[in-house]
């Protein structure tokens, strides 16, 4: 019985992986949308894209800079992988002017529905209270990028209907 009880308590005082690992998850999909967001503020044509993009930059810069405050205070060693600025999207960067808007949006609208579930599927089952709260305080900011894009696709889809 003793053993068990010993076992437990170790279980317990173990990293919670589940934290590291969306946090890995987290910040990997952040910087893929600042680099993406940097791309499309130097190439996108439509100035409703442009301002998305500049949105995107500016609030998952600060984001990435709370998910490496949040990963240090929680004792969590992100991976390099993690915190490297990744190669931007192959599609984006191959794109023809002409279809650099509409791809950018396209890839922006169903990003951010994935990220949304990480972020809530964290809020609610989390261990880790510091990245739980972390995750709900995110929240917002990414629905309202959702909301934006959303719209922005949506206009761009009448626009071509027209």
């Amino acid at each position: 019985m003793l053993a068990g009880a010993g076992n437990v308590k170790a279980q317990n005082q173990s990293p919670d992986t589940t934290a590291r690992y969306f946090l890995i998850q987290a910040s990997i999909g952040n910087l893929q949308e600042i680099a993406s967001g940097k791309l499309a503020q130097q190439r996108a044509t439509s100035p409703d894209v442009k301002a998305f993009a500049e949105m995107m930059v500016m609030d998952h810069s600060k984001v990435q800079e709370q998910i490496l405050e949040v990963a240090k205070e929680s004792n969590i060693q992100l991976p390099i992988e993690a915190t490297e600025t990744p190669v931007p999207d192959r599609t984006l960067k191959i794109a023809s002017d002409k279809d650099f808007d509409r791809l950018y949006v396209h890839i922006m609208v169903p990003g951010h529905r994935e990220t949304i579930g990480l972020f809530e599927n964290y809020a609610i089952t989390g261990k880790n209270p510091i990245v739980k709260a972390f995750a709900k305080q995110t929240l917002p900011t990414f629905k309202k990028h959702l909301s934006e894009i959303t719209t922005i696709d949506n206009n761009m889809k009448d626009q071509s209907a027209k």
